[in-house]
């Protein structure tokens, strides 16, 4: 029985930060059974962090953690002197409680005194948190003048009613005399001088499991200073905080540039995310005994709305992040259905907060159900991202799992009270379980960033390689065009070469014939013209064959040039006075020469062939051919006169159009006139 009931008791004074440890609460919860169930435990204030250092748990006496309190006086062994009250007191003693029905309006002249009053114990009982609760206790004031305090029955109290009975057994309502802007968890007391009363304090509590049910009387004049001095006793945590914030708000403003610059929709739902949870964590701090109606709502309802925004953008930040519908389709379905889920459950925890006083039912959906969810969700996915080889899951994961660690040391910290508070130390900030939570926030905003930046690495990779493909795949199709206009191109040439030999070389071939037999007819006459046809139709008939060669593209090879070289020189000096020599090179380049270059490269040789026919007076004759790095060298050497650089004009005609074809193809032209005429052509052949 004993520990069913220590069971019970921690059950509901579950940790006083929820929103640091809403993804691992199942996760140590077995744990949190086994630690309850200990007798020291169940009788600890649930009111953690700064609350928690202002309560006193000896059995009597002032606060010894309060500055200044002073000595009690109690009258009757029961009254407490609010003379001899320093500042402020709090303590159990001299108080009784009991419970009435919320269906009883505040205003209803109810009885109060027949109620089964029972002393007032440090435990706050769950069913108190579902009820109007009554405290009954005797004020005194033994000094001469008029006493007033501020009473405050525990913390996240509100709608306070005090009634009271004097001397003469009247039974009379207490007025609140506090201005609007009031602190809704207390209501002044007032004394006249030598007066004894005792006071009846109805209220009821704040449906959230950071109350406690300690009175407190503070001296009225004290009353900001008390409230100053507990909030500036972790202003330091504060701080940690507000520069957590910070880092959430810059976060905020990255992810809202990142979507402006490059419509990424993901990012607006991470700053959505961001910015649920920095909300979180300020109003968290900033609220802390403000004892407004927001802030009572912050703590029963917001807190946990929030949380689960945060928790609902993150998952769709993720999914679409990694791209979870095309990669990673299980765990794309697992998060929808988490999303669904969570939605269905943030319903009905509103239906319940809005349209019933139920507190049991909250508890239990918001730190067993709701934080379940969260925790399934969030060891899923680090399981998951473990498993799978993906580098950026990997990040993702480990920030995850950096955030549960310090989430479930939080938790330890204020279960075990492993280091106990110690207020005035500047070290105080490690017995604060929200700072390990802030920790593991930053740890996984800086994996997510890790994340982000090799993600960004990738992507930049990526497109780098996809220009490149697409610019290799542009310039694959720019040459394919290239090529079929270069086919079609050498189609027209073979067509134009075909039909120039059918027609136009049967034609010539004609008038030369009939001329030659013609003049063989006419042995005994001399025709000059029938001479000068039979000459021009030779004449045609080489420059056209010499046309059909250079159209005809199956003669774009360096061999065939070289062939055509050496037979068309050959075929010239025969029957002539000079002896013409042809030399190869060893081995012939098997390469491809437009035709242009051919066409360029036989006329420049030719035309020196002519010239030293008609010109040079040699007997001998040479065309030494070669090839030297992807180029093709053409030497014609006679044993003639050479050039006589007085006759250069009238040569200077044949020479530059030698020179120009030349240069036309990229190549050079050289003349050598040092004992032999030489001269040298030049030109690339790739």
């Amino acid at each position: 029985m004993k520990l069913r009931k220590h069971l019970s008791i921690c059950t509901n004074r579950l940790f006083v930060h929820r929103s640091c440890v809403g993804r691992v609460a199942f996760s140590v919860f077995s744990l949190f059974l086994l630690i309850c169930s200990l007798p020291g435990l169940a009788q600890q204030d649930s009111l953690a962090g700064r609350m928690g250092s202002n309560v006193q748990h000896s059995s009597e006496g002032q606060d010894g953690d309060e500055a200044g309190a002073g000595p009690l006086s109690v009258v009757d062994s029961s009254a407490i002197d609010i003379a001899k009250i320093r500042f402020n007191r709090s303590e159990v003693t001299g108080f009784e409680v009991a419970t009435i029905s919320r269906n009883l309006a505040f205003g209803d002249k109810i009885d109060l005194r027949s109620l089964p009053f029972k002393p007032l114990s440090r435990s706050l009982p769950a069913e108190y948190m579902e009820q109007d609760v009554v405290d009954r206790f005797t004020l005194t004031n033994t000094g001469d003048s008029v006493k007033s305090v501020y009473f405050l029955p525990g913390f996240y109290c509100r709608n306070i009613e005090l009634s009271a009975v004097g001397d003469d057994g009247a039974w009379a309502p207490v007025p609140d005399t506090l201005q609007s802007n009031r602190f809704l968890g207390a209501i002044v007391v007032k004394l006249q001088g030598h007066e004894t009363r005792t006071f009846y304090c109805r209220f009821n509590f704040v449906r959230t499991n950071v109350n406690n049910i300690i009175p407190r009387l503070v001296e009225r004049d004290y009353f900001r200073q008390w409230r100053s001095s507990i909030r500036d006793r972790d202003y330091l945590l504060d701080v940690v905080t507000y520069v957590a914030c910070g880092i959430l708000l810059m976060m905020i403003f990255y992810s809202v540039a990142v979507y402006l610059q490059n419509k990424n929709k993901e990012f607006i739902f991470y700053a959505l995310y961001t910015f649920c949870t920095a909300f979180l964590l300020f109003l968290k701090s900033y609220l802390n005994l403000s004892g407004t109606r927001f802030h009572y709502f912050y703590e029963e309802y917001l807190d946990l709305m929030m949380m689960t925004a945060s928790v609902f953008t993150y998952l769709y930040f993720v999914r679409q992040f990694i791209n979870t519908k095309e990669q990673h389709p299980g765990l794309d379905r697992f998060m929808r259905w988490s999303k669904v889920i969570m939605i269905l459950f943030a319903i009905f925890f509103t239906l319940l907060y809005f349209f019933t006083d139920k507190y049991m039912l909250l508890n239990v959906m918001e730190n067993l159900v709701m934080k379940l969810i969260f925790f399934v969700v969030g060891i899923t996915f680090i399981v998951y991202s473990i498993k799978k080889k993906d580098t950026l899951l990997n990040y993702l994961a480990l920030g995850n799992l950096a955030l549960v660690v310090f989430s479930i040391i939080s938790l330890l910290i204020m279960l075990l009270k492993i280091w106990p508070a110690n207020n005035e130390s500047s070290w105080s900030i490690l017995n604060r379980s929200i700072f390990y939570y802030e920790i593991g926030l930053v740890l996984e905003l800086s994996f997510f960033l890790s994340g982000l930046a090799w993600k960004n690495r990738r992507d930049l990779v990526e497109r780098v390689k996809e220009r490149e493909r697409l610019k290799l795949e542009n310039e694959r199709k720019e040459f394919e065009k290239q090529m079929a206009v270069v086919t079609a191109m050498q189609g027209e040439r073979d067509r134009i070469s075909a039909d120039m030999h059918d027609e136009l070389g049967s034609g010539v071939t004609a008038i030369r014939l009939m001329s030659e037999i013609l003049k063989t007819k006419m042995k005994n006459q001399s025709i000059p013209e029938l001479e000068k046809i039979s000459n021009n139709a030779n004449e045609l008939l080489g420059k056209m064959n010499t046309i059909i060669w250079t159209m005809k593209s199956s003669n774009d090879t360096v061999e065939s040039l070289i062939a055509y070289i050496r037979a068309h020189a050959i075929e010239y000096f025969d029957s002539t006075p000079i002896e013409c020599h042809v030399k190869l090179p060893p081995v012939i380049p098997q390469a491809d020469i437009s035709g242009e270059k051919r066409r360029n490269i036989f006329l420049s040789v030719k035309e020196a062939l002519n010239n030293a026919m008609k010109h040079s007076q040699a007997t001998h004759l040479q065309v030494d051919i070669a090839t030297r790095e992807n180029a093709l060298i053409i030497r014609v050497v006679d044993n003639g006169v050479g050039i006589n650089p007085d006759q250069l004009r009238r040569f200077g005609n044949g020479l530059n159009n030698m020179r120009r074809r030349m240069e036309s193809i990229g190549g050079s032209f050289n003349i050598d006139c040092d004992g032999q005429c030489v001269l040298t052509f030049e030109a690339p052949i790739f």
